[in-house]
Order: C-alpha cells, then structure tokens, then sequence
C-alpha cells in the first residue's frame, strides 16, 4: 500500500474555523487520540540517510479506552509534490515489549514524538481521504490530507485530489512541507 500524503503548517491559521470548513466540506470526525510514536535509526544502515523509517507508536484514545501499539515502517518518499511512501504496519501487544525487542536487536531510539490527532474522513467516488489535525509537542498545529493507493500509477492523482481539497479548506501551498514531525524535531534540535 502507498500512503500519500501532504502536510501543512498551521501556523497563523484559525484552527476552530478550519474544522468548520472540513466538516461542511463533507469530512465527520473519526477519533481524537494521543500519539507518542518512538523513531529507531537502522543498526545495519543509517535511516535518515536512507529516507526511511521505522517507528513504534503508541495510540490512546481521548474520548474512549481505545488503546492500540503500532510497528510501521516507512519507505523513502516518492515523488516531488507530496510525502507518499511505502507503508507496512502491524499492530503489536506491548509498546513496552516492542521497545524491548527493538533494543535486543540493536535499534536505537531517535526521538520520541508526541501529538494529539484529531482524524476526519471523508468517502466519495474518489476513495476514503483522511484528514488529520495535529498539535505537535514543540512544534505547533499540522494539517495532513492522506490518500491510500493501492498502485504506484494512482499517485498522482491523489496528490492532485489532495492538493484540491487544501484548496477548498483555503490553505495556501505556502504552507506545505515534506518534512515528517520527526525531522522537524531533530533540525529544532540542531
């Protein structure tokens, strides 16, 4: 499966008034969650050189007991006009057991980001998009607009699709980043 995807800084923008637009643009509220997902650096290559990634990620839910321990990893990115990548995820049992398993076989912890989400979604004839708002801990509020694809010739198409809707919620392409929350933090760092 391809995920493609857009990002966009939110800074400067009303964030209640955007959900407004996301909602009478057909988008419904699917969940709001906490986030922590913890960045492994490969032990027989260097990921951020690789442009892949491989993360562990905690989910709990905000407004129920949904609880959840993800293992994604994350192709490099595809394509100049947006962040699509190869996904694979499973879910796991213990995001403690898996940090375990992952130091066992030599994966060093990167940096652990932690956000809320709040995920919309919208089906049509065009396919299901997902649209998240992020509040990042030490970086501010993010929009994502995610497709899936199931084939490499749709991608375009869904970067186009996606670019729309970003039009239509009256955020300027201006604000686009390819950047993932993770480079973000490690370049605030320094």
């Amino acid at each position: 499966m391809l995920e493609v995807e857009i990002k966009a800084s939110l800074a400067g923008v009303n964030v209640p008034a955007l959900e407004r637009r996301l909602l009478s643009l057909g988008f419904a509220l699917a969940k709001t969650q906490e986030e922590q997902d913890a960045y492994y650096n490969g032990n027989d290559r260097d990921f951020y050189q690789t442009d892949e990634a491989l993360r562990l990620r905690s989910v709990r839910g905000l407004s129920d007991s949904f609880s959840q321990t993800l293992l994604t990893y994350k192709g490099a990115k595809q394509g100049a006009r947006s962040s699509a990548r190869e996904e694979l995820e499973t879910s796991l049992g213990s995001f403690h057991v898996g940090v375990a398993i992952l130091a066992r076989l030599g994966y060093e912890q990167v940096l652990v980001v932690r956000k809320i989400r709040r995920s919309f979604v919208r089906q049509d004839a065009g396919g299901r998009i997902t649209a998240c708002l992020d509040e990042v801990e030490g970086l501010g509020s993010f929009l994502e607009l995610e497709q899936l694809v199931e084939q490499e010739i749709h991608r375009e198409a869904a970067v186009d699709r996606l670019l729309s809707v970003l039009l239509a919620l009256q955020i300027a392409q201006t604000k686009l980043t390819r950047a993932t929350y993770l480079e973000m933090l490690l370049h605030k760092r320094g």
